[in-house]
């Protein structure tokens, strides 16, 4: 099994794991067997698709309890952020009946749109870093195509802000600096795009 550590080792460098999804069902119960408050705030954002009657087996009088009031609040918290779900007709055919304070009930919610808000962020972020990893890719791939290791080595020291050995320099000068020249030339960007889009009618 790989250990949370090496994957986020892993998506720090921008290399992300597929993993199938944790069913709700098990989620719920394992959640709830914890009988943990702090974990129990999590439970709201499983409950748009769930077995009732499967989880309900699997729970203790207390945890039944508990996953109820959970049930009441999330259709609350679904119906305040405009989110369809089946808990009103689960409550009803049920007969889910719980009390709990406003309190309790702010304390779920704030919770739910914390994690909510840090799940998107974390979305976009992955975005981000996946889309930053692909222009390296490209970069790369175009940097092989132009020049040799020993170029794109020097290259790479210019562009960290490393000092170049006097060898260095003039192997620069003597051999890249004109290659640059010439990529960055508008009239030959123009040139070859012209050639690239003639290329699909020939």
């Amino acid at each position: 099994m790989i250990s949370a550590r090496l994957i986020k080792t892993l998506e720090k460098k921008g290399f992300y794991l597929e993993f199938p999804d944790y069913p709700n069902n098990e989620v719920i119960i394992e959640i709830l067997k914890q009988e943990n408050l702090r974990l129990n705030y999590a439970l709201s954002l499983f409950l748009d698709s769930f077995d009732y009657d499967l989880i309900l087996s699997k729970l203790n009088s207390s945890q039944k309890k508990e996953f109820n009031k959970i049930i009441i609040i999330a259709a609350r918290i679904y119906k305040k952020e405009g989110i369809w779900s089946n808990l009103d007709e689960i409550i009803k055919n049920n007969k889910i009946k719980a009390y709990f304070s406003k309190e309790e009930f702010e304390d779920y919610y704030s919770n739910f749109k914390e994690t909510k808000i840090q799940t998107e962020t974390s979305s976009q972020k992955i975005i981000e870093k996946q889309s930053k990893l692909r222009l390296n890719l490209d970069l790369n791939k175009s940097l092989k195509t132009l020049f040799s290791p020993a170029k794109i080595k020097i290259i790479e020291k210019i562009f960290n802000h490393e000092k170049l050995t006097n060898s260095e320099l003039k192997y620069y000068y003597r051999s890249i600096s004109n290659i640059n020249k010439a990529v960055l030339n508008p009239s030959l960007q123009d040139y070859l795009r012209l050639i690239e889009i003639s290329k699909k009618f020939s």
